[in-house]
């Protein structure tokens, strides 16, 4: 009975064995994605004694939606830097370290579910950092939706805001800026 089944089986495997021809025609495009996402700079942020050197602002009243998942990406203007006879802002990631004469500086900042705080850290003397480190400083914060975050497969190098800005076509024009209270 074995050996009647061998050729049978062999029939059988035969038959379902991957077939070629041509392609078939592109099947239709999907849905765009709709990324709700936010981005604005955070401007005039002076860090003190007063303020313990730290800056908070609530997303309400940044008027921004986040869920406790979205990605809170913040970036420090590091001031201007010549490309090619052009004028670009250099953007660092959060945290960021400056090497004093007289020890460290970090800008760092952590989250909330509703909010946000910018703070200093470091081994230098807070009250004795010059006001180039702790005066008028602007920031760019990026909320990322979690979901389409994690699609980016590591597609983008969120360490750059370069990269951030051309992976979510983020336009300059429509960055919204808010001051420091």
């Amino acid at each position: 009975m074995n050996r009647k089944l061998i050729p049978l089986l062999l029939i059988f495997l035969a038959l379902f064995q991957g077939c070629r021809g041509p392609e078939g025609p592109q099947g239709p495009q999907g849905e765009s994605i709709d990324v709700v996402g936010t981005t604005f700079d955070l401007v005039n942020v002076n860090f003190t004694v007063a303020n313990q050197h730290q800056y908070g602002l609530t997303f309400a009243d940044a008027k921004v939606n986040v869920l406790e998942s979205d990605a809170v990406l913040v970036y420090i203007n590091w001031g201007e830097t010549d490309v090619n006879g052009e004028k670009l802002v250099a953007y660092r990631p959060l945290p960021q370290t400056a090497f004093l004469t007289n020890g460290i500086l970090t800008y760092n900042f952590d989250r909330t579910s509703k909010d946000f705080s910018i703070f200093l850290d470091g081994t230098v003397n807070l009250a004795a950092v010059s006001a180039d480190y702790t005066a008028n400083q602007s920031f760019r914060v990026v909320i990322v939706p979690a979901d389409f975050a994690a699609r980016t497969n590591g597609a983008v190098n969120y360490n750059d805001y370069n990269s951030v800005a051309k992976y979510f076509n983020i336009k300059e024009s429509e960055v919204v800026k808010i001051k420091a209270k």
